[in-house]
């Protein structure tokens, strides 16, 4: 008899913690779902004897009510044009983003510099920059910024931040409106 009391109350702490996952995963998304990208500001390429790096200034905007941190945001940077012809810029190695809160719900701006792997320097980087460059600077076409990967959302408690775990954003997107919007350096 006590063993059966001992399982269900196991079941149900099992049960709870579920619930709760399911719970706070759908919150990551809900919040995650007022963040977006208002500009790319500029791209700054440096180049060493090894690799190909950029620093990429992107203005975000927020909605959620609650501060949200972006911890170990694993993103791939790719970009493409109206034909669907798609170049990978490079993938992020930003430690922290971090959005303020919105207390009534309105838009709120935050300016982010994300420091981004392009690749090694050969001929396959290169090829890829020059096809990055006639993407971005032919004004007869339109294109979109995408952000893909992996990211731990955090949110604003009283005491301190709540990690839920690690998200997958998938083609996290921003059409820039005028097209001379991204200045590189």
């Amino acid at each position: 008899m006590r063993h059966s009391h001992l399982l269900s109350q196991l079941v149900a702490i099992f049960c709870f913690y579920f619930f709760s996952l399911g719970t706070t995963y759908a919150i990551s998304l809900e919040i995650v779902d007022k963040i977006d990208i208002k500009a790319i500001k500029s791209i700054t390429l440096k180049q060493t004897d090894k690799d190909f790096r950029a620093i990429v200034v992107v203005l975000f905007s927020t909605s959620a009510k609650t501060a949200v941190k972006f911890k170990k945001a694993n993103f791939v940077i790719t970009l493409k044009d109206d034909k669907d012809q798609k170049v990978r810029l490079g993938t992020t190695q930003s430690e922290v983003l971090s959005f303020p809160a919105s207390e009534d719900g309105s838009e709120q701006l935050k300016e982010e510099s994300l420091d981004v792997f392009v690749g090694k320097n050969n001929v396959d980087t290169l090829t890829r920059l020059i096809q990055l460059f006639n993407l971005i600077g032919n004004p007869d076409l339109e294109f979109t910024m995408i952000l893909s990967g992996t990211t731990e959302v955090g949110t604003r408690a009283k005491r301190g931040w709540i990690y839920q775990g690690e998200v997958e954003i998938e083609d996290f997107t921003f059409h820039p409106t005028i097209q001379r919007e991204v200045l590189f350096k």
